[in-house]
């Protein structure tokens, strides 16, 4: 076994946003042989430097059981990181909305990793964002009724994936990682849903490993939906519990037996779950919410976002 002071710590991060593809992405990439991802995609070592514990939201607790605080706990989680790994990376989302303190702990313990973002049409992620938390049994309003929750909870020191419209909010985000990095690579949900593969192959070759390399991208990993009968919720929670930790059991030396027994517990959990429709009025809302920090983004990143605004 290596010695924890021999161990190769991350030299890139997939940063966020949450809700827009994180995981999928971190999956097509494990398949690779010259890639670790740590086991636990979320450690979220670095916002725990300065959050404020107990998260007070439903269902946090739970969430906060998982969290990495300690950095010798952290390093470990990359101890089976072998020789041929040339990339090493883990994928904490809560580090783009928390950028200000998460900037300044990763370059403290990691120096100058390189720094992947996908961002989502921020109105799709909120919606996104809420049903993931339904479909955990953890949001009990409305949506338009957590929307207007939002103020409250954030004051109220609830976990980060509760705050549906602030987490989209990407400009000043995505602005102070391509300022304080040299090596920022942003990528859109958009392009991961039409063109996987190609995607995927442009990361390989922006992480210097081999992209001739073709994943598995058929499966989609932590899709949410409103359960279509209440007792699904409960299944949805069960599977994420018993699939973890399957795969976390097996992701340190046999990664693509923990990513086999993901995608299957994945498809099973999909046939539960339906996209709900947003209402007209909501999704209005949203628009102009977000209509001028997304017009910074578009001229930042140089990406046509007008269909986001429609």
């Amino acid at each position: 076994m290596l010695k924890v002071d021999k161990i190769r710590l991350p030299n890139f991060l997939i940063v966020g946003a949450a809700k827009s593809g994180t995981t999928s992405l971190s999956y097509y990439l494990k398949q690779h042989k010259e890639i670790y991802i740590s086991p636990i995609k979320e450690p979220k070592f670095f916002t725990a430097q300065f959050l404020k514990f107990p998260l007070k939201g439903v269902g946090d607790d739970d969430v906060e059981r998982h969290i990495v605080k300690k950095f010798d706990d952290y390093k470990k989680l990359f101890k089976w990181v072998t020789p041929e790994r040339k990339a090493i990376g883990e994928a904490s989302v809560d580090n783009l909305y928390y950028y200000e303190g998460a900037i300044k702990q990763i370059k403290k313990y990691l120096g100058d990793p390189k720094i992947i973002i996908i961002l989502r049409n921020p109105v799709s992620r909120a919606l996104s964002a809420y049903t993931h938390l339904v479909r955990d049994g953890r949001e009990s309003l409305s949506f338009e009724e957590g929307l207007e929750m939002e103020t409250q909870r954030m004051k109220d020191n609830w976990e980060f994936l509760w705050f549906y419209k602030d987490t989209g909010l990407y400009y000043e985000q995505i602005k102070a990682y391509m300022q304080n990095f040299s090596k920022v690579k942003i990528y859109f949900t958009d392009d991961l849903d039409k063109k996987p593969l190609e995607m995927v192959k442009d990361l390989f070759n922006f992480l210097e490993v081999d992209p001739d390399f073709i994943p598995d991208v058929s499966v989609k990993y932590n899709v949410s939906g409103i359960p279509k009968r209440p007792i699904y919720s409960k299944i949805s929670k069960d599977l994420n519990m018993t699939g973890s930790f399957l795969a976390n059991s097996t992701n340190y030396l046999f990664p693509k037996k923990g990513i086999k027994i993901i995608g299957w517990f994945e498809k099973i959990r999909a046939k539960g779950f339906q996209k709900p429709e947003m209402k007209v009025q909501t999704r209005e809302f949203l628009i102009n919410f977000y209509h001028d920090d997304l017009m910074k983004v578009q001229q930042l990143t140089g990406k046509d976002l007008s269909n986001w605004l429609k």
